[in-house]
């Protein structure tokens, strides 16, 4: 068995005739945050997707393998046995996850039984409290709609995290928010990750992000992945000059 948890090896990918992502390659270790930068259309999220299996998108080229099997092209029923204790999505928007006018505590419940899970309140509230979010089991009689978009979000990390994913995708799971609620997400984040041991993969389009939280960092531009390699090469010795571009504009957050 691999000593990666994921190699992605030339990956392409599309909705239609054009490719979105185009021949990206790069791996991960167990316990890896790699964080993956670029402006909107760049291809970050259509990659999140590829990796995820979405049914609108189709695999043009490359193969994804996940704990040393290969999963570009899995069977539907498989890959839904994957996601969840294996690979967990946080959204961009929390809306794609929940029903805004139905309970949470509902929507946990179908959740877990889709995944022969027990609903254990219990769990639940620790799980919110590690994520910031105190009395967990009065918050999930709320709908999302009552909620912020700061504790929505918070909700979404928990309910990844109910399956104790060996991966946790973030697709842009901090655009959403402001600035102290974002801060506040990547800390949970990083927590979890030294809790747990979790790999995470996180797309966005903001490279202060990606030096608080990243070991490595990918930079996205046109489908390609144009430049890869450790946090401190990024911000030290950048080669690309779009890359370069980027340092410059970044805003600075204490490491």
């Amino acid at each position: 068995m691999s000593d990666y948890l994921l190699k992605i090896n030339g990956i392409s990918a599309s909705y239609g005739d054009e490719d979105i992502v185009k021949s990206v390659s790069f791996s991960m270790l167990p316990g890896e945050i790699v964080c993956i930068v670029g402006e909107s259309g760049s291809g970050k999220s259509t990659l999140i997707k590829a990796i995820h299996g979405m049914s609108d998108l189709k695999i043009t080229g490359g193969n994804i393998v996940f704990d040393g099997t290969d999963i570009t092209s899995l069977p539907a029923k498989d890959r839904r046995k994957l996601m969840g204790s294996g690979i967990g999505l946080i959204p961009q928007n929390p809306g794609a996850s929940f029903n805004p006018i139905r309970k949470l505590d509902v929507q946990f419940r179908e959740s877990l039984a889709a995944h022969d899970m027990p609903f254990d309140e219990n769990r639940i509230d620790d799980m919110l409290r590690i994520i910031g979010l105190q009395h967990g089991k009065s918050v999930l009689k709320n709908r999302p709609f009552e909620l912020s978009g700061g504790m929505n979000q918070r909700i979404a990390i928990a309910a990844a995290m109910m399956f104790e994913p060996r991966l946790l995708l973030c697709d842009e799971a901090t655009s959403a928010l402001d600035v102290t609620t974002a801060g506040a997400v990547v800390e949970e984040l990083l927590k979890i990750r030294k809790t747990n041991g979790t790999s995470i993969l996180l797309v966005t389009h903001h490279l202060g992000i990606a030096r608080k939280m990243a070991d490595n960092i990918g930079i996205m531009k046109d489908g390609r992945l144009i430049e890869y390699g450790s946090t401190d090469k990024i911000f030290d010795s950048p080669e690309n000059e779009y890359t370069k571009k980027l340092i410059r504009d970044v805003p600075r957050l204490k490491k």
